[in-house]
């Protein structure tokens, strides 16, 4: 009889200091040998749901996320760190307070995660954080000073990073386990030029070999390597130290952000791009590359992931292992460096994760990602050895049943165990996927259980440039299930239903976008429209009302291509542009030479709502020769009502009077200018008649009655309307044919 699965959704520690670690998960992985290795005879093994995304917590917090991105036991509890990267509390907030990243608390197994950490509202700079970028429970032994403290003392330490106009920042927040608070400190901040991304991924306690001081060293993203000291002095209990340890001074920033890091052979190792780079100690540290595998990288995906320190299969020392993921083409090769016995390492492939899924699934696959954290290890309840659990992904090759939908990604959450002898088995959470089951697609963090039941916690999603609002998960079963050595029962909890909130689904709603093109490229903005944009568009449910451009101004305000489009609603605005942005054609345009480096800072997007009287208009641009005036209407406090009443009932009568087409009315979607902001778009026959018009109707004696009988009670705006005149491109030919 087939079990219950998890039902079906409407919306498609790492080690401090290394020895500390193994030694914790030795003594872990000793006690659950000699607990419960297996479930008893007649209790059911079973995959459970810990952790479903979307609901109120026992503090009314909100409980969310796209990802889980860490799992981290610490103090006999479990903690968590989620992202709401493609989620719609991120995106499209309803407070229009972006829902930043959080730590989530388990107090007991069965128990329910309660929101630990708000990033958003910690910061006391009013930052938000899409990420949790990591999470980790550290110890420190020695001081400042590098002498021994009389106890070490264990933290739990939280990065993320933070973007904002035209820069970024990197926090850090460590947990005060006495009232339950976070400490919060901006380690860096700068400028996000030239694609630098403030992003950190990881973090180690090391002890310098040279000078006996033990640091935190935190991997920012583009800007580089800091590190940080215990200071007891301080509310957060390290202090950064304000130079960063590379590139600093050779170079501004690296190239691709860094991935993983992990002390090895009494060294300190870190990737980046395609090299693995190894610290040299010192009171000025310096860094010296020690494998380069010269291939391209992508960006986004990094290349050289999930560095973990083995014992050496091969003789003395430790060995290290990496998953190699260069790009698109990325097959997640595991690589394994072992020492050479003079300083250097050989490099040896094991297996493919590609490889590995092709022969699970029995389908094609095209391309593969692992290794979102380290590879996490754990004692075998059986052989008593250490294994290794890797997290992947991957496309299937066409049209799949199998693919999480509105994508090509295997919908089930596949995991690798490696074995001492370098052999390799694939496992799935809650086992194998297949259709009606809820898609996990990746598992990214990996955590034994603190309290005592002898279960393996698993968390993840990917969200992979898709809509996967509350699509993070935490799922657990016991050790003997996820290392497949008994069969669990498919999770019988069905995840919650996803509620979107109602104003985010009334429509239609209307965006008025503004594109500035650098120098010499306007003609190829406009010719990307016209061949490729406004089509595609079509396409994605996304109606272009018109395209113009500015007939005043200088050069620089003339570069300039303003559109409006229409959407069913806010939601599915959010839905249009995601689809549009995965357009497979769309990917390619944006890859022709002809069309790249187009914009000179990135578009103004306003979402509207249309007035209830500019709903009354039908109206046509089939003159080309026609001028369009484009007008932001600022209010004072309260005086939007006002505003809007007094076009209503008179003003837009008076400008059809004096030859002034009225083409639309809107006020804003999001507050607060939605309380204070009205935008309206008039038709005049040319650029001249429309001075005469304006002309005529300020010298008209019932819009000066107008004007002062609606004014009687405070002046209605707080400065005067800014204006930009436009002519219409030729797709704009049926702009507005109809409300």
């Amino acid at each position: 009889m087939n079990s219950p699965t998890l039902g079906d959704r409407k919306a498609a520690t790492r080690k401090g200091p290394q020895q500390s670690l193994l030694t914790t998960l030795l003594v872990a992985s000793f006690l659950a040998i000699f607990a419960v290795s297996v479930v008893p005879a007649g209790e059911p093994a079973q995959w459970s749901l810990s952790y479903d995304a979307g609901y109120r917590d026992d503090n009314r917090a909100y409980a969310g996320g796209s990802e889980i991105m860490h799992i981290v036991s610490h103090q006999g509890k479990l903690y968590a760190a989620n992202g709401y990267w493609m989620d719609a509390h991120w995106v499209i907030p309803p407070d229009a307070k972006k829902q930043s990243a959080q730590v989530l608390r388990l107090d007991k197994s069965d128990g329910t995660w309660q929101v630990d950490l708000e990033m958003g509202s910690t910061n006391g700079y009013d930052l938000r954080y899409m990420k949790g970028n990591i999470l980790k429970s550290v110890t420190f032994s020695y001081g400042a000073d590098g002498k021994s403290l009389p106890e070490p003392v264990n933290l739990l330490v939280m990065a993320a990073g933070a973007t904002f106009e035209r820069g970024g920042a990197v926090s850090a927040w460590v947990r005060n386990d006495v009232d339950g608070k976070w400490n919060h400190t901006i380690v860096r901040h700068g400028a996000n030029t030239g694609g630098i991304r403030w992003v950190p991924r990881d973090m180690e306690v090391y002890r310098d070999t040279v000078t006996g001081v033990e640091r935190l060293i935190l991997l920012l993203g583009n800007p580089g390597v800091v590190s940080g000291v215990y200071d007891p002095t301080l509310p957060g209990k390290i202090r950064w130290e304000p130079v960063l340890e590379y590139p600093f001074p050779e170079v501004g920033s690296v190239t691709t952000r860094p991935l993983g890091i992990v002390q090895a052979n009494d060294s300190l190792l870190f990737s980046v791009d395609d090299a693995i780079l190894r610290r040299n100690d010192g009171s000025r540290p310096s860094y010296t590359e020690i494998l380069r595998l010269a291939d391209d990288v992508d960006t986004d995906v990094g290349g050289i992931r999930g560095l973990t320190a083995i014992k050496n299969p091969n003789g003395l020392g430790e060995s290290v292992l990496f998953l190699w993921a260069p790009g698109g083409r990325s097959t997640s090769q595991v690589k394994r460096l072992d020492p050479d016995g003079k300083g250097g390492y050989t490099m040896h492939d094991e297996a493919s994760m590609m490889d590995l899924m092709k022969k699970h699934l029995a389908v094609d696959v095209t391309y593969t990602l692992g290794a979102h954290n380290m590879m996490y290890p754990i004692r075998h309840p059986e052989s008593g050895e250490l294994v290794h659990l890797i997290g992947f992904q991957g496309n299937l090759g066409g049209k799949n049943v199998l693919q999480w939908a509105g994508s090509r990604l295997y919908g089930g959450a596949l995991y690798a165990i490696r074995k001492a002898d370098q052999t390799y088995s694939v496992h799935e959470v809650n086992n194998t996927y297949a259709t009606g089951k809820t898609a996990l697609v990746s598992p990214r963090a990996f955590c034994l259980s603190p309290f005592g039941d002898n279960q393996l916690f698993i968390g993840g999603h990917d969200a992979s440039n898709r809509i996967s609002d509350d699509m993070a998960w935490i799922c657990k079963a016991p050790v003997s299930v996820t290392l497949g050595l008994q069969q669990g029962l498919d999770a019988q909890e069905k995840r919650r239903e996803l509620v979107v909130e109602g104003r985010l689904q009334e429509g239609p709603v209307y965006e008025l976008r503004i594109y500035k093109a650098n120098q010499d490229r306007f003609e190829h903005l406009i010719t990307r429209f016209r061949e490729y944009t406004d089509r595609i568009f079509a396409r994605h449910n996304m109606e272009a009302l018109g395209y113009w451009v500015p007939t005043d101004g200088t050069t620089r305000q003339k570069r300039r291509i303003i559109y409006v489009l229409k959407h069913p609603s806010r939601y599915d605005a959010y839905a249009n542009w995601t689809h549009f942005t995965n357009d497979r054609e769309w990917q390619k345009v944006l890859d022709m030479p002809t069309f790249r480096g187009l914009l000179a800072e990135k578009p103004t997007s306003i979402f509207m709502t249309e007035t209830e009287y500019s709903d009354s208009f039908v109206n046509s641009n089939d003159k080309t020769d026609s001028v369009f005036e484009l007008r932001f209407c600022t209010c004072n406090e309260g005086k939007l009502d006002a505003l809007n009443a007094r076009f209503r009932d008179t003003a837009i009568n008076l400008f059809e009077k004096h030859k002034m087409t009225n083409v639309g009315y809107w006020t804003p979607f999001d507050p607060p200018e939605n309380q204070n902001t009205l935008i309206y778009m008039l038709r005049h026959e040319s650029r001249e008649q429309a001075e005469a018009n304006w002309k005529a109707l300020l010298n008209d004696p019932k819009w000066k009655q107008v004007d002062h009988d609606s004014q009687k009670n405070g002046e209605l705006l707080e400065r005067p309307p800014e204006r930009i005149f436009l002519k219409p491109l030729d797709i704009s030919a049926n702009a507005f044919p109809s409300k």
